[in-house]
């Protein structure tokens, strides 16, 4: 089964079921950047106490359409706060993941994950709510002060995180030095690049960096990153290092001796 035949029969499904009050396809969708390995992202709103019927109808429904071969349900609370489940399908690519989300049709407004600005415009199969009748704005002030608390909380840390990826390197122990630096540097890097040039999905990881930051900056974080079994991984981590504190120092909360 190609994808386009999945939407539509995802389209007719959610018409079908009254409990599913609002429905649309976010991710690749919502961007508009599909391409041949582009999950599925439905997102299904329901009343609290319709959610979990209306997961198992989906799961059955889903089953007779592709043939689920595999179902994760990701462990609550989940990132974003709704119910999750991953499946993969007989009929369909083994590239096409259904990654679903389920919420509550009480869900305030700023957690619905429709603003523009961070999960881009979902397309909408269904809407019994006027959830698509105006678009969904990014809280800009919540926002800014979220981004303020998690600078001061990298800045914060860093001196205590260069010691837990330097003791493993100078043990000799590499490859626990390597998954240190990646975890304790390189992800700051990438948020700190993020919060300078993306700032509305700083908190994105290392997701979609080929639209939301300048070659130049991606092409930075790339060098830092592969680092292979010949290079010098202290010199990565002390030019690292240097990054995260010019960064952090740019962006207000430098690092006190």
């Amino acid at each position: 089964m190609e994808r386009d035949e999945l939407v539509e029969a995802l389209r007719h499904h959610v018409h079908s079921d009254e409990r599913i009050r609002v429905a649309w396809l976010g991710g690749a969708d919502a961007s508009g950047r599909i391409d041949p390995l582009s999950d599925l992202d439905p997102m299904l709103a329901t009343a609290a106490d319709d959610l979990e019927a209306v997961l198992d109808d989906f799961e059955i429904w889903l089953d007779r359409t592709v043939g689920v071969v595999a179902r994760y349900r990701h462990p609550d609370p989940t990132p974003h706060g709704h119910p999750s489940v991953l499946y993969l399908g007989e009929v369909t690519s083994s590239d096409l993941a259904i990654d679903l989300v389920l919420m509550e049709v009480e869900t305030p407004i700023e957690d619905r994950l429709l603003d523009v600005e961070r999960h881009g415009r979902g397309v909408k199969l269904i809407d019994r709510e006027g959830w698509f009748d105006e678009p969904v704005r990014l809280d800009r002030t919540s926002h800014r002060r979220r981004i303020e608390s998690h600078l001061s909380r990298l800045a914060a840390l860093h001196p205590h995180l260069m010691p837990i990826v330097l003791k493993p390197l100078r043990r000799g122990h590499r490859l626990d030095a390597l998954t240190r630096y990646q975890n304790r540097l390189i992800k700051p890097l990438c948020e700190l690049m993020r919060i300078e040039h993306d700032p509305d999905r700083f908190d994105f990881g290392f997701r979609y960096l080929d639209r939301d930051l300048p070659d130049h900056e991606r092409d930075l974080l790339e060098r830092l990153a592969f680092v292979g079994a010949q290079d010098d991984l202290e010199a990565a981590v002390d030019e690292t290092r240097r990054e995260v504190e010019t960064r952090l120092a740019r962006l207000g909360h430098p690092i006190t001796p």
